[in-house]
């Protein structure tokens, strides 16, 4: 059975690669991403993204770090996060990102992807949490598996793919484990900006990726 939570808001992994098409927002905007007309793109904040001396994640015109939604509440931004090869592990609290592909990119995306990888044994109160937030939604914070169900009444489809997987700790050698991954796709209307997070005690939130197909 589905499992439901939603945490009350105010009004508010295997990585995988996905080969898409790419459509046009406009001819004449220069292209950052080597997207063309008819030909396939897509583009992983994830790698782009670096962490400054606050271990806090650097703003840029197109993605900033955000308070994390849990219970109601707005947490964060968490104080302590390592950098892995696609993404980030923190050891408290949770970490959201607000995207705007508008200031990079010249697509328009209708597909967005990311991955949230965890140790088996974590003792958060809510291990499995994440935030989505498209134009036109309220944050919605609740469990991968609940996700399609609060988000389906605004014309979006949500793939939840639940397994075992490798997490990493960070960029070093060696350090990563089998854990618990939630691989999730969302598709739905053309979007520009969106905000994606997860509860990144003993976590990972990776392989946050956007596409047109």
């Amino acid at each position: 059975m589905k499992r439901k939570l939603l945490i009350p808001i105010a009004a508010t992994s295997a990585i995988f690669l996905l080969a898409i098409a790419c459509k046009k927002q406009n001819p004449t905007t220069p292209v950052n991403n080597n997207c063309v007309e008819d030909t396939p793109c897509s583009f992983c904040f994830g790698d782009m993204l670096e962490l400054g001396t606050d271990n806090l994640i650097i703003s840029t015109p197109y993605a900033q770090q955000v308070p994390f939604l849990i219970n109601g509440q707005q947490v964060g931004p968490s104080p302590i996060l390592n950098k892995t090869p696609t993404g980030f592990y923190g050891y408290q609290g949770g970490v959201s990102i607000a995207f705007n592909s508008a200031n990079m990119l010249a697509c328009v995306s209708n597909k967005i992807t990311f991955v949230h990888g965890r140790i088996p044994n974590n003792s958060n109160p809510f291990p499995a949490l994440v935030n989505v937030q498209f134009p036109g939604t309220p944050m919605i914070s609740t469990i991968p598996d609940s996700l399609n169900y609060f988000l389906n009444p605004y014309g979006y489809t949500v793939e939840h793919h639940f397994q075992p997987g490798q997490v990493w700790m960070s960029q070093v050698p060696g350090e990563s484990f089998t854990g618990i991954v939630d691989s999730i796709i969302i598709r739905g209307p053309e979007f520009e900006t969106v905000t994606v997070g997860a509860n990144l005690f003993e976590s990972e939130l990776r392989s946050i990726c956007v596409a047109h197909e």
